[in-house]
Parts: structure tokens; sequence; C-alpha cells
């Protein structure tokens, strides 16, 4: 299945909704802090809950302030507008006059309240009252933190500022695709095709880099916001050597050209070294082109993909065959996959699935440098069932006619 015109379409709209909000130093308090911010996860690793006068309840990553909240944007949910949260907006001074707002105009901004202390804020996140001791919205939710958790939330807040977002200018935005040394070369070449292109269309339709003044708010001090229509430009990060060297490299290149968003991007056997470099700079890496993505990367929050991958695959040939022997078609399950190819993990997967059910699992290693499959059908019995975690040269060096039509085979 081509993946890229749908990655580029998605992947690139998405990123037009991004905002990412430059965060502190890194610090004790404010590392904990983060940990609260995005993921729901209070001290001691327990989850966070929050209750909404609604009666709905939420824990862990559904209970995040950034699943409610926008640190660097206003948001909306439903017709409720949803105020930025960092410190610039919540600790700014209450504006009487419009030269004293010297804030970033958005629509839900309200520049004309008490501001926040620590000690008010902190009532408004556990009992949803605001600086004013008026009640917030019921959407709201009400999080029962504890004094520690909740001083190291509000000092994260304090840091987070809008306005410092690397990878853009006033005239230009900044993207990023990486691509591994061990990259199919086909696969990167249409992907470079439909990414470049996308680039030049959506340039080529924009009207430049003046700003257009729209209406905006219905308060004082918030009359009107600029929209600047940016050039997009796109970076390709290719790898080179062993995975021990590509944070050193992705660093250099970072640092050289700062980036707004990773976009899709290409490996083969791993992405896992990608993957913590983008969550170590906090930076949004959207949809990679990646058979395999790393295990726990659902827990992390700069990344995104569309699926788990061969693991995803994995879960389903063992559901099948799991059907399949309650019904008496399958006893033992024989694998073949070639080490160190990504098919390796799917295959562990799948034993770890079946094994704990009683199936009978065992595995053929093909070697790195083996030319291919020979004879596959060796000791194989009627009530066998063959799955194929391999490549597609090894798939294609199947005999003719029978090449996934009577063994089972992931998509590759």
């Amino acid at each position: 299945m081509n993946r890229a015109p749908r990655l580029a379409a998605l992947a690139l709209g998405l990123a037009g909704l991004v905002v990412a909000a430059a965060t502190p130093a890194p610090s004790a308090q404010s590392s904990a802090g983060q940990t609260i911010y995005l993921s729901g996860r209070a001290r001691l690793g327990s989850a966070a809950r929050g209750d909404s006068r609604g009666g709905l309840a939420a824990h862990g990553c559904a209970a995040a302030c950034i699943t409610a909240i926008d640190a660097a944007a206003s948001a909306q949910e439903g017709r409720q507008l949803i105020p930025p949260v960092t410190g610039r907006f919540l600790f700014h001074p209450r504006a009487g006059r419009a030269e004293q707002l010297d804030l970033p105009l958005f629509r839900a901004a309200r520049a004309d309240r008490e501001p926040y202390t620590d000690a008010t804020l902190a009532r408004a996140i556990r009992d949803g009252i605001d600086s004013e001791g008026k009640l917030l919205s019921y959407l709201m939710p009400r999080f029962a933190l504890a004094d520690t958790d909740m001083a190291s939330l509000i000092a994260y807040l304090k840091g987070l500022d809008p306005t410092r977002v690397p990878g853009v200018s006033a005239t230009e935005l900044h993207f990023a695709t990486i691509i591994t040394p061990d990259a199919d070369p086909v696969k990167r070449r249409g992907m470079l095709d439909v990414l470049e292109q996308f680039f030049v269309d959506r340039n080529s339709t924009q009207p430049g880099a003046t700003p257009q003044l729209l209406p905006s708010g219905k308060t004082t001090y918030s009359k009107m916001m600029f929209k600047v229509n940016r050039h997009w430009e796109l970076h390709v990060w290719e790898l080179s050597g062993p995975e021990s060297t590509w944070r050193e490299q992705l660093e250099h290149k970072l640092a050289a050209q700062p980036v707004f968003a990773v976009i899709s991007g290409l490996a083969g056997r791993t992405w896992e070294p990608v993957h913590d470099f983008c969550e170590r700079e906090a930076l949004p890496c959207l949809f990679p082109n990646v058979d395999l993505p790393p295990a726990d990367a659902e827990r992390d929050f700069h990344s995104l993909y569309f699926s788990r991958g061969v693991l995803l695959e994995a879960d389903l040939i063992g559901k099948a065959l799991l059907e399949s022997r309650m019904n008496g078609a399958v006893k033992r399950v024989r694998q073949i996959y070639r080490a160190g190819d990504v098919g390796e993990a799917a295959a562990q997967a799948l034993a770890a699935l079946l094994q704990p059910q009683g199936v009978d699992v065992s595995s053929r290693v093909l070697n790195h440098g083996a030319n291919g499959i020979v004879d596959p059908d060796r000791g194989l019995s009627a009530d066998d069932a063959l799955v194929f975690m391999a490549a597609s040269r090894d798939l294609a060096a199947l005999p003719a006619g029978r090449r996934c039509r009577s063994y089972i085979c992931p998509d590759s």
C-alpha cells in the first residue's frame, strides 16, 4: 500500500494546526511540571485525575492539561473558547488601556481581568474558580494535585513562551524530513516526490508574506489579529553511518537549521534513535514511514504514527491463528524471518501472543546475508500454519503460484 499521498496531505494539514511552545530551561521542578502537563502523570508516576462539574472524569493522559488547553494559542471546544495558559497570559497585569496590552492577540485572551497569582491559579486548577472568584466553565476539569505537584505545574506554565517557536520567522516556516541510511531507495524517492510537490503546490497558492488584517474578538482589548502567509521550506536530513552516530548528526542539523516539525520520514530497520531525538528536543514528528515504531511510542508525546506497523500485523495474524485453532484448523505455528530485519520484532511479538495460549510456535531464522527462503515447506504437516515475517525480496523468491496463497504473510 502506498502511504505517501495520504501522509503528505494529512501530516502537512496537521502541521498547520500544531502550535509549539518553547519550554523553559529544564530543572527538576519544571520537568515534573512538564510530565503533569503533557502526560497527566503526577509524582511517583501516579495518574492524575480530573473531574468536571458535568460529572465527567479523566485519568492519566486523558487528564493531561494539553488535551484540554493549548499552551501557546487559544483553542475552541464547540462554542467554548479556551484561552492560552502560558505565564505571560496568566500573570499579566490588568490592562486598562489599549497601549498597555502587549500580548499576542487571541480571541480567548482576556487582559481585563485580575492577574493570577500562584495561589489563585492553584485554586483554579483544583476548584475551577478563576482569579476574580468566578466559576470556570463546567468543561474545565478540577485536578486534585498535591502541593508539590501543583508547584511544579505552575513553575512549568510560567516558563512557557509562545513567542519563541523554532523554525518560524515572519516570512518562513521550516520543516524537516529524516531519512535513515538503511531506507529503501525506491521508497525514498517516492516519499520525497510527494512531499516536495506538496510544498511547491502549497507555496504557489499562497498570496505571500503580506499580513492580512482579520477581525477577531469582541472586547475592547481584542480587536484584530495578523494572519501571515509564510513560505514553507522543506529540509531533507539524510543520516549516514551507524545508529550510534545519528543523535549527534540530528543535533547538528537542528542547530544549523531549526525546524517547526519533522514531516514524514523514512527508515529501514529502526526509527527509535530518531524518535528519541524528537522527544528529547520536544520536536513534533508527524507520521514517519516506518514499519517498526518504538514499542512504547504511544506513551510519548511528540511523535505521531499511522499505526504500530508490523507489531499491529503480528497482533492481527495472532488473532486469526487463535480463531483457527479454536476451529481445529491450526495446531502449530512455524515462523520464518530474517535476522536483523523488522520481521524479527514481529515474530517475537507473535510468539509472545500465541505461546501463553498454549500454541506451539517455532522459528526459522534466515541469516542476514542469506540469499532467500529455501524449501519453505520443510518439516511442515497439514495442521501447521507457516507465517512469513520476511521482506518483499524474500517473498518474491518463493515458488511461483504459491506466494502468500497457502502461507500467511504480513503486508510488507
